[in-house]
């Protein structure tokens, strides 16, 4: 068994012939060690021609990813990442071929400007693009390693909107989307759980509707009269409950005409509001989180949070579970009463 580098190359590549037919490529390893681990499973695939699995394009992989999650409220932002890593790594690469250092490289480009916590979600979605290839029977090659990908990123408690900020904000929103984001507020549900929303999910005489939540699993969900008043307010000019009114014409759209309410046509009003505001680090999907830190503060029932956000484990509510940090305080105050027999005053050891 041997591997060799070709001139020019960084890589070790491998070449060999097995029943007449040859097999040569490269290996993707700058290591000879690992370069000979590849070229072992090269001759074992060419050796068990039934065990072989066929090859699959980056694009084509994304595009069986889709048919999985298309229908759910989170696709827009999907459809995002795949757009971008198809853009970044190629479209028509085959997912066996591409390395860990491709992968590294292309991760390391996306943190220009934006987060680590938002590349570890881009990350995230394409470990799902991998595996979902995998389960469907392509070949992907070796499995990326997923974890050494991931980026540090510092868990912090949900960012919450205080009333005051909440005073300030709302009233700078624009009047044709300020309803969806109260609506957000008030319910807590997911940006995409609010804005797929339709007229037939919902049924305002028993206060219900029924979503699509993250993952695509379909519930039905409590309404408070507010949230009823804020649906029943919203004029009915397509399947969307959520409008937003055209600023400018283009392309099909009409200045002044309604059309569904869509997360880059809230962007941007969103960012305008909470400038004027003075409401900073901010982002749309805290308002769930404020929803959920209200809850609990106003409850102390994490089981209620986790009812009312859909949580799927009440380990993802636990997060809320700061806001409980003053009836801890409050236990130990109550624990060091001066009343306790054993709490001996300074006058009393005194007179003793």
């Amino acid at each position: 068994m041997s591997v060799y580098k070709k001139k020019g190359s960084p890589y070790y590549h491998y070449d060999f012939q097995l029943h007449g037919v040859r097999y040569h490529g490269t290996t993707g390893c700058r290591g000879k060690r690992d370069a000979e681990e590849v070229e072992r499973r090269e001759r074992q695939r060419a050796a068990l021609p039934d065990l072989q699995r066929p090859p699959i394009t980056l694009d084509e992989a994304c595009g069986l990813y889709q048919d999985k999650v298309e229908d759910t409220p989170s696709w827009p932002t999907i459809r995002y990442m795949l757009a971008a890593l198809i853009s970044g790594l190629g479209a028509k690469r085959l997912l066996s071929d591409i390395s860990q250092r491709s992968m590294q490289l292309y991760f390391s480009s996306r943190r220009d400007g934006r987060s680590n916590s938002t590349v570890n979600r881009e990350i995230e979605n394409a470990r799902a693009v991998w595996r979902h290839a995998e389960g469907t029977r392509y070949d992907i090659g070796e499995m990326p390693n997923w974890k050494a990908l991931r980026l540090k990123a510092p868990r912090r408690p949900p960012r919450e909107l205080s009333f005051d900020e909440e005073a300030r904000l709302l009233p700078h929103l624009r009047k044709d989307v300020r309803d969806a984001v109260d609506f957000m507020l008030k319910s807590g549900w997911r940006r995409g759980e609010a804005l797929n929303l339709r007229w037939s999910d919902c049924n305002l005489a028993m206060r219900t509707a029924v979503t699509r939540i993250k993952g695509g699993e379909v519930v039905n969900r409590a309404l408070t009269d507010g949230l009823v008043s804020i649906i029943k307010r919203q004029p009915k000019v397509c399947a969307q409950v959520f409008t937003y009114e055209c600023q400018k014409s283009r392309g099909k759209r009409r200045k002044g005409e309604r059309y569904p309410l869509t997360p880059t046509a809230l962007r941007g009003p969103f960012k305008d509001a909470k400038e004027k505001a003075g409401v900073e680090e901010f982002r749309i999907h805290d308002l769930r989180h404020t929803r959920g830190t209200r809850i609990v503060r106003q409850t102390g029932s994490l089981a209620a949070a986790k009812e009312a956000l859909k949580h799927r484990s009440i380990n993802t509510t636990l997060r809320y579970a700061h806001v409980l940090d003053e009836d801890t305080r409050r236990a130990l105050d109550a624990s060091d009463s001066r009343n306790s027999p054993e709490a001996e005053t300074d006058e009393e050891r005194k007179a003793s």
